[in-house]
């Protein structure tokens, strides 16, 4: 059967021609570009290849408008980097999907003054930057809007590697975290692996017990939750899930007091959760541990999260283990009802609003705060040493409490103070009040 026979019309030699030169370029323009991305040249290698197969100047932008890489020859000139989201709101509608490059007319009372070739270069629906080519040295055809799809395709491959290694990096890095938490791994493969990621395994770490938001609320990102703590505080961030939650291994800072290490984490996870949409975020803080605690570590900042969950009403929701002490095993675990009646128990005789009665939880609190010192406990409440000590003595009568002396009694007296501290009772001072004075004495002891 003829062409013509076939229904297809003939073409004259010269259009034969025509055909077979625009088949030759796009050959051509394929094998270099290839032969870039063989050769390992990367993103920034396609670009410029790409730059060489076009006189008008080329860009590679990220989604934030950050030009990622751009052809030689457009440095030093008068041309600034096109303001890719100007352009597409003039362009209307995109269909990220499209074969071909959208073109954007020149329309100089918009302040566009060029026409623009635009690319987005994606790979299953994530956009990972626009390629664009402004008309300056020469007319833009169909070799430049084949030339910028080729050169998209080829791009978008380079990023998908770099996504697939970043997570295969990434998975490593939470699996080590989950290793040093668990601590059942044999110690030469925890060394091993770390060795490998560039993490030191033996290193002093803040573990941070994230709790999932509340229901209906997405996750938190792992990844991005742990690069802005560990961008905040300039050192190494390992982050792994949890059954409830995100755990982060901060390391500790070489040369930071272990106190005033702790509250800048406090500080970087305070500011941090302020910035998230779901602000009830409830944040456990260890201190400062060494590998072979971290399991214990993970308990404890987990009981924390716990006794906020359950008594916080002072707002406070980022907490260290050191800030709840021990009794935090009591309120996080007892049963609510129990704990209640245990409180009323011990200081419920403070608890009937009687004159001085707030006074004497005060100075109650601040005695332990001050690690039970008549003279640190006076200095703070702006009080004589002799005042503090008939408060106490008021309480003993009251309660029966000899917190002067009697262990027990102290900590009774300490795990309801500890409740009434959550809950926010007026006349106790706030968590982070608390925090305050902590680190002044561990800066004083550093």
């Amino acid at each position: 059967m003829s062409v013509a026979e076939a229904g297809v019309p003939a073409l004259s030699p010269t259009e034969l021609r025509h055909r077979y030169d625009d088949l030759a370029r796009r050959y051509a323009v394929e094998m270099r570009l290839s032969a870039t991305a063989a050769a390992g040249g990367g993103i920034a290698g396609l670009v410029q290849t790409a730059a060489g197969l076009t006189a008008n100047p080329l860009w590679l932008i990220d989604p934030q408008g950050r030009v990622v890489s751009r052809s030689e020859r457009a440095r030093g000139s008068d041309f600034r980097p096109p303001d890719v989201d100007h352009l597409l709101a003039h362009h209307g509608p995109v269909d990220l999907a499209a074969p071909g490059p959208l073109v954007v007319n020149a329309q100089p009372a918009l302040g566009i003054e060029r026409r623009h070739l635009l690319m987005p270069v994606c790979r299953e629906d994530c956009l990972f930057a626009w390629l664009v080519i402004a008309e300056v040295s020469g007319r833009m055809g169909r070799d430049d809007a084949a030339l910028l799809s080729r050169t998209a395709v080829h791009v978008a491959a380079e990023y998908d590697v770099q996504r697939r290694v970043a997570r295969a990096s990434w998975n490593a890095r939470a699996t080590l975290a989950r290793q040093l938490v668990r601590g059942h791994t044999r110690p030469d493969d925890i060394a091993d692996a770390a060795e490998y990621l560039g993490v030191q395994a033996d290193a002093d770490r803040v573990l941070v017990y994230l709790a999932d938001p509340c229901e209906g609320t997405a996750p938190l990102d792992e990844e991005d939750v742990s690069a802005r703590v560990a961008a905040d505080l300039g050192v190494e961030v390992l982050a792994t899930r949890g059954r409830e939650g995100m755990i982060l291994l901060v390391e500790a800072s070489e040369g930071c007091a272990p106190v005033a290490f702790v509250q800048e984490v406090k500080r970087v996870l305070r500011h941090l959760t302020r910035s998230l949409p779901d602000r009830t975020c409830i944040v456990g803080v260890s201190g400062v541990t060494r590998a072979s605690a971290l399991h214990r570590a993970y308990r404890e900042t987990r009981e924390v999260v716990l006794c906020v969950d359950r008594f916080n009403g002072s707002g406070e929701r980022v907490i260290a283990v050191d800030d709840l002490g021990p009794a935090r095993l009591f309120v996080a675990n007892g049963d609510l009802g129990a704990v209640r009646r245990y409180v009323h128990d011990v200081i419920g005789a403070l608890l009937d609003g009687r004159p001085g009665t707030a006074d004497l939880l005060r100075t109650l609190q601040s005695f332990f705060d001050t690690g039970r010192s008549v003279r640190e406990s006076a200095a703070r409440l702006g009080i004589h040493e002799n005042t503090v000590r008939l408060r106490l003595a008021k309480v003993h009568d009251l309660t029966g409490l000899d917190v002067a002396a009697n262990a027990n009694d102290q900590l009774a007296a300490q795990t309801a103070l500890l409740v009434l501290r959550l809950e926010g009772h007026p006349a106790i001072p706030t968590i982070s009040d608390a925090q305050v004075d902590v680190a002044m004495r561990g800066k004083d002891t550093a």
